[in-house]
């Protein structure tokens, strides 16, 4: 069966007609977790997760979208002999999931930087 080029032309300005889909969203940032509420317990995970040295994170970022979380912080040791990475999932400023940093959590390339806060004690 062979289609006019005049009813192809209505088919695919028919898909155009399609309600306007409004402007383009900006990124959440009224949710961004706040790392005064967070840095005590990403301290605690650094000391479950038997991490040596001191904590070194990432920025706080969105998390991928099969993760757990809205939000994601990698988190590192600044033990040289210790280059375990894992990746904190976060939601309403609490941390609801740890893992080792998978590919998808993109933690290889990030830039670590000391957690803000009192230090913790080896």
């Amino acid at each position: 069966m062979r289609l006019s080029p005049a009813f192809a032309g209505l088919l695919l300005a028919g898909c155009a007609l399609g309600a306007d889909p409004g402007p383009l969203t900006q990124p959440d940032t009224v949710n961004v977790p706040d790392m005064a509420v967070l840095g005590p317990k990403i301290q605690s995970t650094f000391k479950t997760v038997k991490l040596t040295g001191y904590p070194r994170i990432s920025p706080v970022r969105k998390a991928p979208v099969s993760a757990l979380g809205d939000w994601i912080v990698c988190l590192m040791s600044d033990a040289e002999s210790d280059a375990r990475i894992y990746a904190l999932l976060i939601q309403n400023n609490e941390i609801v999931d740890y893992r080792l940093a998978l590919m998808v959590d993109g933690c290889a390339g990030e830039r670590f930087a000391p957690l803000p806060g009192p230090r913790l004690t080896r």
